[in-house]
């Protein structure tokens, strides 16, 4: 019978058994099950006359195409004669570990555990805010006033919120770099106090009990271009005022 690589659902649904087992995936590539429910990417080689075993990280912080990444990486530097275990920053070992390179496999990594539509609005995010600055940037290159600058030009737009969450990717792709061994550090670790903080929010001013009358009838005259979305709107403000909490009893 033909070797079959591992599927994703292989990997996934691996339960523990009472010894290690390992799930094949071809090319000296395995995923390791410990009894304890860990899983852990491995790779045996053979560099001179010695048998080596490089290790890749956990999965799913690691999944399965970026461990193929993984092997292949190591499978080039074998072709080149080189240990794919030596010194990471070596100029070889850097050729194709730009920014946008291992943001492509993060994303490629977790895309099947989301929303289609979030997912692709992250990626859109990085691409309009994020790669223009840092996508050519070998990852090990790029140290805290590199993304730094990235939210201060977001920041600019005044998108506070926008800037958070592209530091938070940002963070994601290092994090996932540095379980692949791509990178030592995060720099967005470094950031912390550096972000322009959120204005704070004004609420408005509670509506007096008297003025509750000529409120629901300015309501019932509300329209819209769009009659259906005026109804909701309409429907959302009766359902609030008839199921409102409060802490006071006191209006």
């Amino acid at each position: 019978m033909p070797f079959m690589p591992m599927k994703e659902l292989q990997a996934r649904n691996a339960r523990p058994r009472e010894k290690p087992y390992k799930l094949a995936d071809g090319g000296g590539l395995f995923l390791l099950v410990q009894p304890n429910g860990t899983k852990l990417w491995r790779m045996k080689y053979r560099f001179g006359t010695k048998e080596k075993l490089l290790s890749f990280g956990p999965y799913p912080e690691i999944g399965l195409v970026a461990a193929r990444e993984l092997r292949m990486n190591a499978k080039h530097a074998l072709s080149l004669g080189e240990d794919p275990m030596g010194d990471l920053a070596r100029p070889a070992a850097k050729e194709g570990r730009t920014f946008a390179r291992i943001a492509a496999l993060w994303h490629e990594n977790r895309a099947s555990s989301l929303d289609p539509a979030h997912a692709s609005r992250v990626w859109s995010r990085l691409e309009r805010d994020v790669f223009p600055f840092l996508g050519g940037m070998f990852i090990d290159d790029i140290n805290p006033p590199d993304v730094l600058a990235v939210i201060r030009q977001i920041e600019k737009r005044g998108a506070l919120d926008v800037s958070r969450r592209a530091k938070q990717c940002v963070g994601q792709i290092f994090q996932f770099a540095i379980a692949s061994g791509w990178t030592k550090s995060d720099p967005t670790a470094h950031l912390r106090g550096a972000l322009k903080p959120k204005p704070r929010v004004e609420h408005m001013s509670r509506l007096p009990t008297a003025d509750l009358p000529h409120f629901l009838a300015k309501l019932s005259r509300y329209t819209e271009e769009n009659s259906r979305r005026s109804q909701v709107t309409r429907n959302a403000l009766r359902f609030a005022l008839l199921a409102w909490v409060r802490t006071n009893a006191r209006v």
